[in-house]
């Protein structure tokens, strides 16, 4: 950058002009935050000390009017650092000023814009380098501008607001057209974040040295509150140790943020340009370290944690622990006149007033597994939207039958798992496999309800789980995997209006099934030494120790040929010096005999072998990378 530099966010209402402009001075060591032009002229006090709105729409002249903005502009200009940031540049003052001279004057937008440019002319600014970036909230044209201008806006628009929103909306589309803005973003449902790396790009590309935000973003940032004794550091330690975050302190990365800015007390910044040094601590560190989910602690001030949930938009969750006086007590050796004043500090803050902007409240009185079995529901991820409807092609009328029976008033989701109602079911082979999620499942019921299902002639396994077990991840792997299919509606034969069942990702979905692989291998062992091996048996366990072993390779495959024939064909050598014996047992022989009644003895020792390969599998695999000290 050489010369003197002024950039300006230019916009509508409630676009985020105000909180874009902190965050980019935070970026930029030695720059200056000039902002709004009412801080440089005296005149804004004295018209503020009557009815402002009166003054500003009709009190005043239109030429009154542009005087005082462009004589506060030619102020800011002339008292700004060598490189500046401004809110609202000029091309937007004198937007502002011909929005207000449309409803002043009753002229058109055109014709106002041209008058007030004129007027305007009369005090120029001191001459530098500028770039106006004009953020606007749509591309859908001023009236939609001008809608959501109005609809972010929390208050109720006064006598001449609406109107004049409307006008400004038409004046910058004008200016727009005309090139007046180096820089157009629209901001749309974007968070504050995707809008500040956007504006940074463009800045970047026209040689203004601002900081580029990493394209790197953490998946989730838990924001840990509550007063002392809370129980903040154990929430901090359980999510780093059961649910990967990484543990940061606040005060740590401020103290980063202050030396980067060469300031000696971070603690002097605004709400505002502290949440924005804290966002870009955390983006820069979460990059450099690959750290998928942080979370911070602790939380203490309420008007820097909505600038924070502003800035980080929906990958924040803020996390409140609320804790009875009592309970926090017994938890610290201080005495309770020492805690009050720990609380007496924190509260001046506004540390209390967090729990109104909390995603999440934990009322942390109970023991500490209470609150393990709790923690997982914080972190849930839902399906985006309605699952398609699923037609069974298969057991229809026996699913029908089912569904009238066991949907109550209760039940959250119902739905068939494994190849139930697939065209991969087979009969005499394949077992009917239910799902239930209900809100409660009490004695009474399990003892009357499931038991009078239809007997279809084969084996029918139900499996029953409250929400609440579902949301705090206490189920099976293989529910794990069921519940990812019900997302686009697989399997679903009932899904109760407004209810938004967890949707897994494949990792977790790896890491279910790789965390239930010891409980697999002892099972299939018992097989293997069973004095009558159970043929069909001994198929599914190879099935679901293959489909373990591809999943974690990134193969996700449901039909049981396919995944022993994706299987083998990965493990060709899987049976060692016994391949040559089981050559020929092929996905479909090995099918064929988990289905025949007088299984082929030959065929079954080879079927034992290609299992006992299977089971020593993990073994030989972990061997082949580890290599251990003596």
């Amino acid at each position: 950058m050489t010369g003197p530099l002024s950039v300006s966010l230019c916009g509508s209402d409630k676009v985020g002009k105000t909180t874009g402009l902190a965050w980019l001075a935070a970026s930029a060591p030695g720059s200056h935050l000039a902002g709004p032009i009412d801080q440089w002229h005296p005149g804004w006090a004295a018209v503020a000390g009557q009815d402002f709105g009166q003054w500003w729409f009709a009190g005043s002249s239109t030429a009154e009017h542009v005087e005082l903005v462009m004589t506060s502009h030619v102020a800011r200009r002339a008292g700004s650092g060598q490189w500046a940031w401004e809110d609202r540049g000029e091309p937007m003052l004198l937007a502002a000023c011909a929005a207000t001279c449309v409803i002043k004057d009753g002229l058109p937008v055109a014709d106002a814009l041209a008058k007030v440019t004129a007027l305007a002319a009369r005090w120029p600014a001191e001459p530098r380098r500028q770039l106006h970036v004009l953020l606007r909230h749509t591309d859908q044209g001023p009236d939609a501008e001008a809608r959501l201008a109005l609809e972010r806006d929390s208050r109720p628009p006064g006598r001449w607001y609406a109107d004049y929103q409307h006008a400004l909306a038409a004046v910058l589309d004008l200016q727009a057209t005309a090139g007046a803005y180096d820089v157009v973003v629209v901001r749309g449902q974007k968070p504050v974040l995707e809008v500040q790396r956007e504006v940074r790009a463009a800045l970047i590309a026209r040689d203004v040295p601002v900081r580029a935000l990493p394209q790197d973003t953490p998946r989730r940032v838990w924001a840990l509150g509550g007063l002392s004794e809370s129980g903040k550091s154990t929430v901090g330690e359980l999510l780093a140790a059961e649910h990967g975050a990484t543990r940061l302190k606040i005060g740590w990365l401020l103290q980063g943020a202050a030396m980067r800015a060469g300031v000696a007390d971070p603690y002097s910044w605004s709400p505002r340009v502290q949440a924005a040094h804290l966002v870009e601590e955390i983006l820069l560190f979460s990059s450099a370290n690959k750290a998928g989910t942080v979370s911070i602690e602790s939380l203490h001030r309420d008007d820097s944690t909505a600038e924070l949930r502003r800035l980080l938009g929906d990958i924040c969750r803020v996390v409140y622990l609320d804790v009875t006086l009592e309970a926090r007590g017994a938890r610290t050796e201080e005495s309770p006149a020492e805690l009050a004043v720990r609380d007496e500090v924190k509260t001046a803050r506004g540390a209390h007033r967090i729990i109104d902007r909390a995603d999440v409240v934990l009322y942390n009185n109970g023991p500490l597994v209470a609150l393990k079995l709790a923690l997982p529901s914080v972190d849930t991820v839902r399906a985006s939207a309605e699952p398609s409807r699923w037609v069974p092609t298969t057991s229809v009328a026996w699913l029908e039958q089912a569904r009238e029976l066991l949907v109550g008033e209760h039940t959250a989701l119902l739905m068939a798992t494994g190849t139930t109602g697939s065209a991969r079911w087979r009969p005499g082979w394949s077992d009917l496999d239910l799902l239930l999620v209900a809100d409660e499942l009490p004695l009474e019921w399990l003892r009357s309800v499931p038991g009078s299902l239809p007997d279809p002639g084969v084996k029918v396994g139900l499996t029953m789980h409250t929400t609440a077990e579902v949301e705090g991840g206490r189920v099976p792997p293989r529910i794990v995997h069921s519940l990812r299919t019900a997302a686009d509606g697989t399997g679903v034969l009932y899904q109760r209006a407004g209810y938004r069942p967890p949707c897994p990702s494949s990792a977790a979905d790896d890491q279910a099934a790789r965390g239930d692989l010891g409980v697999v291998l002892m099972t299939t062992r018992r097989l293997l030494a069973a004095p009558r091996p159970d043929v069909r048996a001994l198929h599914k366990h190879m099935v679901l120790l293959a489909k373990t072993l591809v999943r974690a390779d990134g193969v996700n495959l449901d039909d049981s040929d396919a995944v022993l024939a994706t299987f083998l064909g990965r493990y060709p050598d899987i049976c060692g010096a016994s391949g040559a014996a089981v050559a020929d047992l092929t996905v479909e022989a090995m099918a064929e005999l988990a289905g025949a009644e007088h299984p082929d003895p030959t065929a079954l020792q080879r079927l034992l072998v290609a299992v006992s390969a299977t089971v020593a599998l993990s073994d030989s695999l972990t061997d082949a990378v580890l290599r251990r000290l003596p």
